[in-house]
């Protein structure tokens, strides 16, 4: 998540760091810790996690959100990080306002800012965000009134992430919708062909070799902008098939040996295809998903598609790698050599 030089966007002030978010994140995330990463002053990529929901995990929470980030660029052999923007970002219950949000996690706010400096990472900012306000709980343990979010009159970093060519970012909730499972009439039909695939015991049904054909077949039908579905058999053999984690591996090398246009449409159909109850299987094609979208430097979807991976199936090693590798500057032929690695030759 590197700047290249010619989009360089200066931020100077707390309001400028409030509106950067969505724009240094790739979109607007909820209920979360939100940290800008800098070297030498320029911002190098963001992290986010959960923040959890009990006040007495936060000791724990701030001690281990320092430690994780900065060994993810120790396992990399990457500098030390000089310095953390963090931001808080969390929603008022109902009846309660912004500023009980941002008076609740200053505590919070502390124990993150020494968990940092214990490991020699300057914090000169801290910032909470919640109903479309922010403050600076840097110093401030007892927040006044709040300063209101760029809306409809664009601020100065909307402004200047706009003329360096990035787009203003979509909601969290906008951009799950993409990978949400499908409901109605089209959810009944594939949920009947997840049950009966479940238990059908015909011989070959998840040989690798049936699954990578008919994976072939529908990336090969996905590169037609018409197809927008596979039959429903053939959806659930591939559901089922994705979750054996060799032919997951191999599945992540379509982008190559197709188009990443039709495989990260396929991968968001299948993800889509995964309906309650069997809403686990939806671990694997996100996954996948992921993959495909950092391809195109969608980093949000990207991250957010591995998030709720990671949801699905807490055991899943390779979305929670890939995870934690999408929070350090991974490029992207990187990923394609990791993938190419899951596609035997010969």
């Amino acid at each position: 998540m590197s700047r290249p030089e010619s989009a360089a966007v200066r931020l100077h002030t707390p309001a400028d760091l409030a509106g950067a978010l969505p724009y240094l994140l790739g979109y607007q995330p909820h209920t979360s810790l939100a940290a800008a990463i800098f070297h030498d002053g320029r911002f190098t990529c963001a992290a986010r996690m959960d923040l959890p929901p009990a006040e007495s995990a936060w000791f724990d929470f701030a001690a281990e959100a320092a430690r994780a980030i900065i060994d993810q660029f120790d396992s990399q052999n990457a500098p030390t990080p000089d310095s953390v923007v963090l931001y808080l970002l969390d929603e008022p219950a109902p009846g309660q306002s912004g500023r009980t949000v941002a008076a609740r996690l200053a505590p919070l706010a502390g124990l993150l800012r020494a968990a940092f400096t214990h490991h020699r990472v300057t914090v000169p900012l801290t910032l909470c965000i919640s109903a479309n306000q922010w403050w600076d709980l840097t110093h401030d343990i007892t927040p006044g009134p709040g300063t209101s979010l760029p809306d409809t009159a664009p601020g100065p970093a909307t402004v200047a992430f706009t003329v360096a060519g990035q787009l203003p970012a979509l909601s969290e909730d906008a951009l799950a919708t993409t990978f949400a499972p499908l409901t109605g009439r089209a959810a009944d039909t594939l949920r009947s062909a997840l049950d009966t695939t479940a238990s059908d015991n015909r011989p070959g049904a998840f040989r690798p070799a049936t699954a990578h054909t008919l994976l072939e077949q529908a990336a090969t039908a996905f590169a037609d902008p018409a197809t927008t579905a596979l039959p429903p058999a053939d959806t659930a053999i591939l559901l089922h098939a994705l979750s054996d984690r060799l032919v997951r591996d191999w599945a992540m090398s379509l982008p190559d040996t197709h188009t990443n246009r039709a495989a990260r449409r396929l991968f968001t159909y299948l993800a889509t295809a995964a309906v309650t109850p069997q809403e686990a299987l939806a671990c694997a094609p996100l996954t996948l998903l992921a993959v495909s979208a950092w391809y195109d430097d969608d980093q949000a979807l990207a991250r957010l598609a591995l998030r709720r991976a990671c949801r699905l199936d807490p055991a899943a090693r390779l979305p929670a790698l890939l995870r934690a590798a999408f929070n350090l500057p991974i490029s992207t032929q990187q990923l394609k050599e990791l993938a190419r690695a899951g596609r035997p030759t010969g």
